[in-house]
């Protein structure tokens, strides 16, 4: 096979899975956005709130262990539809069910987004170079945020007033199969694909560890949880449509500035600064809301799309950093575990929020923002401290040796 050929093969296989994923991405806003909301204004308690987005989490931790069996077996695009046709199905049961039992719903459906989540992320890390695939990785990045953002605000304002809204987003699901399904071009082959544990990622790269603990930790509550937020802090429907929307408008600003920085700067320095600026923007907004709860609200949707920009974009960089200690080799094996670890700071997030959320008003979103923003800053400040030029893997060096790209990037 040329060049030529290869390089067509690899656009053609990015660009159906892309299109697939974006669509995807729109079908699942609609659900995280409807469910959080629908059970904060059916006044059910935080806690239950924050049981059913673990519960989508713990299907996607199970589903990090399960489904790279069946992606090695049945490929990648087989993989991708049977997992689209869970989702489907699991989307039409939550007007059936009521609000205590959508829990089961959500299990089923973070399974299959783990399975969707490694079939799309090893398909790009195998697809793209390696001294690009941190701007691959964000412009994909990108365009699933404006995927997200749009489906907020223009479906958001329906969603809440219907039922149907589950109709929509189960025929979203459904049709992100179409352009997979037709594409001609092959997935990473499944020979490449190598197992990769725990203990080894942590010891070639502990910041990429706690880099996708700390965004699940983060982006959970902030996807999952900040719908109910806003409405348990005195917003009305619109205002927490716009607050949710913000956020994610706040990644997609700073989605290309870190997937840029992620492939020419200091992995942990880009940690240890976002993680920073969180913890200040939580902190001075929790502050603002107790002394002048009225003034607190003009900088509520600004600093939260601060906090959304400098938290969620940072799995970029962990996932970016991660690929160059460990090697492209490893790709679903490598991906199976980054989500695992996301989906396990995403099962603990909303739980944690809530709880606090339960005990102390809404404002306990802000102070678990704090403590764990602070907690990770100087876990990383600390490890940059005692350990400043990790040693390059031999595993993404070329084969002349290492490139200019090798040694920019070996000052992670």
């Amino acid at each position: 096979m040329t060049a030529k050929t290869q390089g067509g093969g690899s656009v053609a296989a990015l660009g159906a899975i892309v299109a697939g994923a974006l669509i995807l991405q729109v079908a699942g806003t609609i659900v995280n956005t409807v469910v959080p909301l629908q059970m904060a204004i059916a006044k059910q308690p935080p806690l239950l709130i924050g049981l059913v987005a673990s519960a989508y989490s713990l299907g996607f931790l199970i589903g990090c262990f399960v489904n790279p069996s069946l992606v090695r077996r049945v490929g990648h695009i087989r993989g991708f539809a049977v997992f689209a046709a869970l989702q489907a199905v699991s989307t039409l049961s939550f007007p059936l069910l009521p609000e205590a039992w959508w829990g089961i719903s959500r299990l089923v459906m973070g399974l299959a987004a783990a399975g969707h989540g490694i079939c799309i992320e090893s398909w790009i890390s195998g697809q793209a170079n390696r001294s690009q695939r941190g701007r691959v990785f964000g412009i994909y990045q990108i365009l699933n945020r404006v995927a997200l953002i749009g489906s907020q605000i223009g479906i958001g304002y329906v969603a809440i007033q219907s039922q149907d809204v589950f109709l929509f987003a189960s025929m979203a699901f459904s049709i992100a199969l179409i352009p997979v399904a037709l594409t001609r071009a092959r997935g990473p082959e499944s020979s490449e694909i190598v197992s990769v544990g725990l203990r080894t990622l942590w010891q070639q790269a502990p910041a990429a560890v706690v880099g996708c603990l700390y965004v699940g930790m983060v982006g959970g509550p902030l996807t999952s949880v900040a719908p109910a937020y806003g409405i348990l802090s005195g917003l009305d429907l619109r205002a927490t449509i716009l607050l949710t929307a913000g956020i994610q408008i706040g990644a997609l600003l700073l989605q290309w500035p870190m997937s840029l920085l992620a492939d020419r700067v200091a992995s942990r320095l880009i940690m240890l600064v976002a993680t920073s600026i969180v913890a200040v923007a939580a902190a001075g907004l929790a502050t603002l809301l107790e002394v002048d709860a009225a003034h607190g609200r003009i900088w509520l949707f600004g600093l939260f799309a601060l906090i959304g920009g400098c938290s969620i974009p940072l799995y970029t960089v962990a996932v970016t950093h991660a690929y160059f200690r460990m090697g492209r080799d490893q790709a679903v094996g490598l991906s199976a575990q980054l989500l695992f670890l996301w989906g396990t700071g995403s099962a603990i997030g909303p739980l944690a929020a809530t709880l606090l959320m339960q005990l102390r008003g809404p404002q306990g979103m802000l102070i678990y923002l704090v403590t764990l923003s602070v907690a990770v800053a100087i876990y990383i400040a600390l490890r940059i401290s005692r350990n400043p030029s990790p040693p390059i893997v031999e595993g993404e060096r070329g084969a002349s040796g290492p490139t200019i790209p090798d040694i920019e990037m070996a000052k992670r």
